[in-house]
């Protein structure tokens, strides 16, 4: 071969590799649902120190803020949830009833401090309002336009209270959730703002990319969202950095106690994180068995990894972007499973597919009950009969409409309210909880088995990294069995039913 012709190969053969690496990256780079979706999420960076001593953990805050709506903006909202523990609070995190559970040593509060805000680098003067100071307003220096960014960054610290919730400190264990502030929803023109409620989960946020740093006493071992990108160690301290892709809330348990179990499954580290579970192997493997029958039920699980963490918490579990809380008080075997199982469907409904949980708390929690019936469906294993479990929700709710009755009450059945308009926590579980399950139970009877699964496959897909509406519920399900079923839904949501 003349050496013409070899340079001319040469160039040829770089070419193709030039147009096959291309290729991968454009692949990469559009086809991946996950990195389109971090693409157009903002990206969050939180540097934090927690000290023991003062129970208070110290923040910085950098938000790439990225307007993404058709009207220019002169200030940003965000959410301080951690000004709900405070004393005086008009909203609180727990009910009156729950008080004595929730603080082990007595009544304890804690707060937000905001001490600093800057817009692109120049100082803007923290302004704390809202119905119970839970929203941040950040004013601009100038007109934030249409698909421009701006870097706000916020300096704050955050007082722990000594209280068993998704926020707070045990003797055993330190709860971060919802401690940061999150940028407020603007849809439509209006600041999607809300106050704390100890009814339901009262959290409508959006997806964002999160880098933490968290750094705190060396003996601490940290459950968090996110996948571990570095870690450093001296004889005081260890700090954690990790990287978390379009999720909709960051969050982390500490302590000194946690024991672990990991096991890499479909490419996805699931770690068990606990403090006194008898059969961790055993819940270690229902998180397992949960990751692998809803990916195979909805959308594959996009992140690299899930904790379920055991820690001291007041309700039975919680949700995050990545890891779920189960609490301590839970001891029954079957009831450890289960709720398991419920709170990992969330990672579906409301993590991959949102929705709003502070005005249609019924779809994620009516989506998750429902997922964990055919969670036992599809591992029957597990010895959970579907008709018994199914007519639990029935005669429950039964019970619960005949003690409302019985004490000359009316029962509401509207489940489009927000979580101030439940008149007390038994009636926002059975409205969201126990009648959204007994919704979707009726609904798989009308439309049939098989094309139930296939519509909430659809409804997965169709808004993987969305927002799930009640509108956007009726017309999936419409489109995947060609019915009619918008009075069918009405019946239940807006209370005609009994």
């Amino acid at each position: 071969m003349s050496k013409k012709k070899r340079i001319l190969s040469a160039i040829a053969l770089g070419m193709v590799c030039v147009i096959l690496t291309v290729s991968v990256v454009l692949l990469l780079q559009y086809d991946d649902p996950l990195r389109i979706a971090a693409r157009n999420s903002d990206t969050i960076t939180i540097v934090a120190t927690y000290d023991r001593e003062s129970r208070t953990l110290t923040a910085n805050q950098v938000v790439e803020y990225r307007n993404r709506s058709t009207h220019e903006k002169n200030t940003i909202k965000f959410h301080i949830f951690a000004n709900a523990f405070r004393e005086g609070a008009l909203f609180p995190p727990v009910s009156d009833g729950e008080i004595a559970t929730a603080f082990p040593d007595g009544r304890s509060f804690g707060h937000i401090n905001v001490t600093r805000v800057a817009v692109s680098g120049a100082q803007s003067i923290p302004n704390i309002i809202g119905d119970d100071a839970n929203v941040l307003a950040v004013m601009l220096p100038q007109p934030l336009l249409p698909n421009q960014t701006t870097r706000i960054e916020i300096d704050y610290v955050v007082q722990l209270a000594n209280i068993a919730h998704r926020l707070g400190y045990t003797d055993r264990v330190v709860n971060l959730g919802n401690f940061y502030p999150v940028p407020v929803i603007f849809d439509e023109g209006t600041w999607m703002t809300n106050t704390y409620s100890y009814n339901g989960d009262p959290f409508f946020n959006a997806l964002h990319n999160f880098n933490v740093t968290l750094t705190k006493p060396s003996k601490y071992i940290m459950a968090s969202s996110g996948v571990v990108i570095r870690e450093q160690t001296t004889d005081t301290t260890r700090t954690t950095t990790v990287r978390s892709y379009a999720i909709r809330d960051w969050a982390a348990s500490l302590s000194p106690h946690f024991e672990t179990l990991t096991r890499i499954v479909d490419r996805v580290a699931v770690n068990y994180y606990f403090l006194d579970d008898v059969d961790p192997l055993r819940s270690l493997e229902t998180s397992i068995r949960s990751l692998r029958t809803f990916s195979r039920l909805f959308v594959r699980y996009p992140y690299k990894q899930l904790s379920v963490v055991q820690t001291d918490f007041l309700h039975g579990g919680m949700e995050f972007g990545e890891i779920v809380f189960i609490s301590t008080q839970i001891t029954e075997r079957e009831e450890i499973d289960r709720v398991i199982i419920h709170e990992i469907a969330h990672q579906w409904w409301y993590g991959i597919i949102g929705n709003d949980q502070v005005r249609t708390a019924w779809i994620d929690e009516g989506l998750a009950e429902f997922s964990t019936l055919l969670f036992y469906d599809e591992n029957p294993d597990f010895g959970i009969n579907r008709t018994d479990y199914i007519n639990t929700f029935r005669n429950n709710f039964a019970t619960f409409a005949r003690l409302v009755h019985g004490v000359g009450g009316t029962l509401n059945t509207n489940m489009n309210r927000e979580l101030h308009a439940f008149s007390n926590q038994y009636e926002y579980v059975f409205m969201t909880y126990v009648r959204g399950m007994l919704l979707f139970v009726d609904l798989e009877k009308v439309i049939g088995h098989n094309a139930m699964r296939a519509s909430l496959r659809h409804l997965a897909q169709e808004h993987k990294f969305g927002i799930l509406t009640p509108d956007c519920v009726v017309r999936g399900f419409e489109q995947t069995t060609d019915l009619r079923l918008s009075l069918f839904f009405h019946s239940f949501t807006n209370g005609l039913t009994n």
